[in-house]
């Protein structure tokens, strides 16, 4: 079992993607501190619509993170780019040191490389559409997996907004070919309101 600081985010962030966060600098360097060499970290998801997420009631799938980039954002403030390495399951979170949460966790088993299925390639060619119109979002990703149904399921679970308990429940699928037949539900048939 390993431990490393834990993040609570509203922009969630999976294996694959890269996100950045803004944070104090006092909290950085203290999250720093307890990172480890390569320093790492958790993103844990919450709700946008929640409060402050205490964190012993996190969704248990978060992600392993390491710091791509940083840079100071305002007099106090760091931008921190992190990439998505893979998902893990918190298994125990202990007491606040400071401004830092520490999380326990073990690995969870990753979705197999499978190309995406010509059923599906609509998914990925829609992802790259919104990419190209979104170019801030988009320069992160120099290293894309557009023929990679995982890589795409993945891109498009941060980007949909999806509840945090269906999205945990997408990620513990056994393989992305699941995902993806949700999202492409999800897609094709949109739930219509009534009211």
């Amino acid at each position: 079992m390993s431990r490393h600081p834990l993040l609570i985010e509203a922009s969630h962030l999976l294996p694959g993607g890269l996100h950045s966060y803004v944070l104090s600098e006092s909290c950085y360097l203290q999250m720093l501190q307890q990172a480890g060499e390569p320093p790492r970290l958790l993103v844990a998801m919450k709700n946008e619509d929640e409060g402050q997420q205490r964190p012993h009631a996190i969704s248990p799938i978060v992600t392993l993170c390491e710091i791509a980039d940083f840079n100071r954002h305002g007099a106090h403030e760091i931008a921190l780019t992190l990439q998505g390495i893979e998902s893990v399951k918190v298994t125990a979170i202990d007491a606040s040191e400071g401004d830092v949460n520490m999380a326990h966790y073990t690995p969870l088993p990753k979705w197999q490389r499978h190309t995406v299925p010509d059923h599906y390639l609509y998914l990925s060619e829609k992802l790259q559409q919104y990419y190209r119109s979104n170019p801030t979002r988009h320069e992160h990703f120099q290293l894309t997996q557009y023929d990679d149904i995982g890589w795409v399921c993945l891109r498009w679970l941060e980007l949909l907004p999806i509840e945090v308990k269906q999205k945990q429940l997408l990620l513990s699928q056994p393989t992305a070919l699941l995902v993806a037949e949700f999202i492409d539900k999800l897609l094709r048939y949109p739930l219509i309101d009534d009211d």
